[in-house]
C-alpha cells in the first residue's frame, strides 16, 4: 500500500509537519510519499535532508491511501491539488485534524469531498487525543515507533531545551558550561538558530549545541537520556515531539517551564525547578539516583501508550507492519568515506589503512569518481559519490545525493570511517540516524583557529578520532579535538625501491620519452585547485628547457587540470599517476607541494626535494612543514613568490652537490614508526579506546 501524505496549508511549517508524519509512518513499515511538485518556496537545509527520502511523482506512484493532516484549515491550493490528482473512489482519503466544533468538522469535510468527488474519512484528534502536549499542531503529535532505540553511553546524555531569550542572561552560559562537568553527565543544548549563534560567539562554546530543527526529534531522542525544558512554554512542535519520543524510550523528561505545560497534559514527566541555578543539585539528588525507575515508569504509563503512533495507526485502519530484513543478513562492513579535496590524498590515506586491515572482503569505499580507479585497482568495492559542482543550483545538491547513497550502503552494525576536514551533513546525519560506530581520520597540523572549525557536536558523534602524526616531532601539536583522540604514526604509501628497480624505471622513461637524460626532475605542485602554481611550473620548464641532460616530469593526479601553457616546453612531459611515490624514487630532484601525503613519502623514501607550500586558507599548515624540513637540513624550502630563489636552488641541487648533502642528512634522519597498522587495529577492533 502506497500512502500519500498531504497537508491542509502550504508553507514551510506545514511541509515540516508533513515530513515528520511521513517519517513516523515509514518507521512503522509503511510506504509513504510526498508530492515532489509541491515544495515550499523557502526550505532550510535540514528539512531538505529529512524530506528527500519521500519526494516522488504522485502521477507515477500507485497511491492507494491519502492522509491529509492539518485538515482543520484547508487551503484552496491544497483542494485544487487533490482535485488534480483525479483519484478513483478506490483510493481511501482520510482527513486528520483537531476541529474546534462540529461546524469546523463539517466545513472541512465538505470542502475536501467537493474537491475529491467523494466523501473523505474524518479523524478528529480532539476525540482521539483530548490532552496533547500542544493544542495547535499541524502534524498529529504522537511518539515514534522506533523511540525505544537508544545509544549506549557510560554518561547520562542530558539535553537542555533552551529558548533564545533564556540565553540572554550573561550568567546562564557559564552555568550551562559547568553542567557539562557534573559527574556522569554529558550536557547538550537545544535552542533556536540565533541562540546557537549566540553561544558560539561567547567564550563558553564548549558544550554541543543543536538547533531546534537541525535533526529530527526521533534522531535527537536516540542520544537523549534526560531532556529538560526551560522557558515559558514548549518551544514548538518538534520539541514537543522530542519529549514524546524520550518518554517512549524510557527516558526522563523534566518540565522546568514557567507554565508547567508538560505536566498539565498529564504526561509522566518530572516537575523540575524553574530556576536553572537549582538544576544541578536537582539532577544529582533526585533524578540520577532514580533514572532507571523514572524512565521505566514513563514508558509504561497509559498516557504514553495513548499518545503513541500505534494509536493513530489503529484509528486510521492502517495495517500493523513489522519491520523485518528479508533474505540473508549480511555481515557488518567497514565503510570508508574519504573526501575529495585538492587531490586524492584522503582516499590514498584510507587505502593504506584498508590494505593493512584483516577482513578486506568486508571493506567498502564510498568515494568520489576521481578516486574510483585507484581504489578498484586495489580490489575494493566502491559506491560512487557525487562531487560538488558549480552547475548545481542548490548548495546542498551533491551532499543530499551523497546522503541518500550513504543510506543505501550503510547498515546496522557497520563501522563508518570518515577522512576529511569538515564533517558534512550527510556524514553527521548518517552516523546519528543509523547509530553507527564511527571513526574520524583527521590530520592534526592546522593553522590557528582551523582545528575548531567543525562544531563540537559533530566531533562528538565519533567513537574515535584518529590523528596521524607528522614525521617531524615539532609538527605534532596537541589536538584541539574533543572526544577520544588516538594518535598513530604517519600514514603513507610506502614502497621503497632497490637500486636496480630505480635504474629500471629510469631506463623505461628514457625509452618512452626518447630522452638520454642524466638528471631526472619531478614536479608535484598540484593541479591548480588549491592554488595556482603555473608561474612556478613555467619557471622550472624554462630553466630546464635548455638542459639536454635533464628530463622534467610534471606529475599530477589523474583528475588534475594542467595549464596548456606548459605542454610545449622542451624536456618537459606531463605524467598522470596515483603512484608518484615509486616514480619519485627514481628522480635526482623532486619539487613538491607540502601536503601530508607527499611530505611523508618524500621523507620516508629519502628523496632530495624542494618544498613549495600551498597556502590556500582552507588547507593545513604546509608552510610549517616545509620550514621544519629545511631547518633540519633534509629538504629545501622555497616560498611560492620566490621564483629566483627556486631557480637558484634547482641549480645548486642538480650541479652544486647540495643533493648529496640532503641525502646524507636524510639517511641519518630517524622517523617514527608508520601508523597504517595501528590505525587499522583501532578500526577493526571496534574503536574501543
Amino acid at each position: 500500500m502506497m500512502i500519500l501524505v498531504e497537508v491542509g496549508t502550504d508553507d514551510q511549517r506545514s511541509f515540516d509537519a508533513k515530513v515528520r508524519f511521513a517519517r513516523q509512518l515509514t518507521d512503522c513499515g509503511h510506504q509513504v510519499i510526498i508530492d515532489e511538485d509541491n515544495l515550499p518556496d523557502e526550505m532550510n537545509g535540514a528539512l531538505k535532508y529529512e524530506s528527500i527520502h519521500f519526494l516522488s511523482c504522485v502521477v507515477d506512484a500507485a497511491v492507494s491511501r491519502v492522509l491529509i493532516i492539518g485538515a482543520e484549515t484547508v487551503s484552496d491550493a491544497m483542494l485544487a491539488r487533490i482535485r488534480g490528482y483525479r483519484f478513483s473512489k478506490d483510493v481511501r482519503v482520510s482527513a486528520i485534524g483537531r476541529f474546534e466544533n462540529p461546524q469546523a468538522f463539517i466545513a472541512a469535510q465538505s470542502k475536501i469531498a467537493y474537491a475529491l468527488g467523494y466523501e473523505p474519512e474524518m479523524l478528529d484528534l480532539s476525540v482521539l487525543q483530548p490532552k496533547p502536549l500542544l493544542q495547535k499542531t499541524v502534524a498529529p503529535l504522537f511518539a515514534s515507533v522506533n523511540a525505544g532505540i537508544s545509544t549506549a553511553s557510560e554518561s547520562v546524555q542530558l539535553m537542555l531545551v533552551m529558548p533564545k531569550d533564556e540565553l540572554e542572561d550573561e550568567t546562564i552560559l557559564p552555568l550551562l558550561a559547568m553542567l557539562d562537568h557534573v559527574p556522569g553527565i554529558m550536557c547538550n543544548i537545544v535552542t533556536a538558530g540565533s541562540g546557537r549563534h549566540q553561544i558560539r560567539k561567547s567564550g563558553n562554546a564548549v558544550t554541543p549545541v543543536l538547533g531546534f530543527s537541525e535533526l529530527s526529534p526521533a534522531t535527537i531522542s536516540k542520544s537523549a537520556d534526560v531532556v529538560v525544558y526551560f522557558g515559558r512554554n514548549i518551544p514548538g512542535e518538534r520539541m514537543a515531539a522530542l519529549a514524546l519520543d524520550v518518554m517512549a524510550k524510557a527516558g526522563v523528561v523534566i518540565d522546568c517551564t514557567v507554565a508547567g505545560a508538560l505536566v498539565a497534559s498529564g504526561a509522566p514527566v518530572v516537575r523540575g525547578p524553574v530556576d536553572i541555578h537549582s538544576l544541578a543539585p536537582f539532577l544529582q539528588g533526585t533524578v540520577l539516583p532514580n533514572l532507571r525507575s523514572l524512565g521505566d515508569e514513563a514508558a509504561a504509563h497509559p498516557w504514553v501508550s495513548a499518545n503513541s503512533i500505534e494509536s493513530i495507526q489503529d484509528a486510521l485502519g492502517l495495517p500493523a507492519k513489522t519491520l523485518s530484513v528479508s533474505g540473508k543478513v549480511r555481515k557488518p562492513r567497514t565503510v570508508f568515506f574519504p573526501t575529495n579535496g585538492v587531490g586524492l590524498g584522503h582516499a590514498q590515506r584510507c587505502l593504506q589503512i584498508a590494505t593493512a586491515m584483516e577482513d578486506k572482503e568486508n571493506i567498502v569505499f564510498s568515494a568520489f569518481p576521481s578516486c574510483l580507479p585507484m581504489l578498484q585497482t586495489r580490489g575494493f568495492d566502491c559506491l560512487p559519490m557525487v562531487s560538488k559542482s558549480e552547475f548545481h543550483s542548490d548548495q546542498y545538491a551533491n551532499d543530499l545525493l551523497n546522503y541518500v547513497r550513504l543510506g543505501q550502503v550503510l547498515g546496522a552494525g557497520d563501522r563508518f570511517v570518515f577522512d576529511g576536514g569538515y564533517v558534512f551533513d550527510s556524514v553527521y546525519r548518517s552516523i546519528l540516524e543509523k547509530q553507527l560506530s564511527a571513526v574520524w581520520i583527521r590530520r592534526g597540523l592546522w593553522r590557528p583557529g582551523q582545528a575548531t572549525l567543525t562544531p563540537i557536536e559533530r566531533q562528538k558523534v565519533f567513537d574515535c578520532v584518529i590523528v596521524p602524526d607528522e614525521p617531524l616531532e615539532e609538527l605534532n601539536l596537541s589536538s584541539a579535538l574533543e572526544g577520544p583522540v588516538q594518535r598513530v604514526g604517519p600514514i603513507l604509501q610506502y614502497q621503497p625501491l632497490g637500486k636496480d628497480q630505480r635504474s629500471n624505471i629510469r631506463g623505461r622513461l628514457k625509452k618512452r620519452f626518447g630522452s638520454g637524460f642524466k638528471k631526472l626532475v619531478i614536479s608535484m605542485l598540484g593541479g591548480g585547485v588549491a592554488a595556482d602554481r603555473t608561474a612556478q611550473l613555467q619557471s622550472l620548464c624554462a630553466q630546464l628547457s635548455s638542459r639536454d641532460d635533464c628530463l622534467h616530469l610534471i606529475v599530477v593526479w589523474p583528475n588534475a587540470k594542467v595549464s596548456a601553457g606548459i605542454l610545449g616546453w622542451p624536456n618537459t612531459q606531463v605524467v598522470k599517476t596515483t603512484n608518484a611515490a615509486v616514480l619519485c624514487q627514481a628522480a635526482d630532484l623532486v619539487v613538491s607541494a607540502t601536503g601530508y601525503n607527499s611530505f611523508n613519502e618524500i621523507l620516508y623514501h629519502k628523496i632530495p626535494a624542494i618544498f613549495i607550500p600551498q597556502i590556500a586558507s582552507y588547507m593545513d599548515d604546509q608552510e610549517k612543514r616545509a620550514t621544519a624540513a629545511a631547518e633540519r637540513g633534509v629538504a629545501v624550502a622555497v616560498m611560492p613568490e620566490q621564483l629566483l630563489e627556486l631557480q637558484k636552488q634547482v641549480t645548486a641541487l642538480l650541479d652544486g652537490g647540495k643533493a648529496d648533502e640532503l641525502r646524507a642528512n636524510l639517511a641519518e634522519l630517524v622517523l617514527p614508526e608508520k601508523g597504517m597498522l595501528a590505525a587499522a587495529k583501532l578500526i577493526q577492533g571496534g574503536v574501543d579506546v
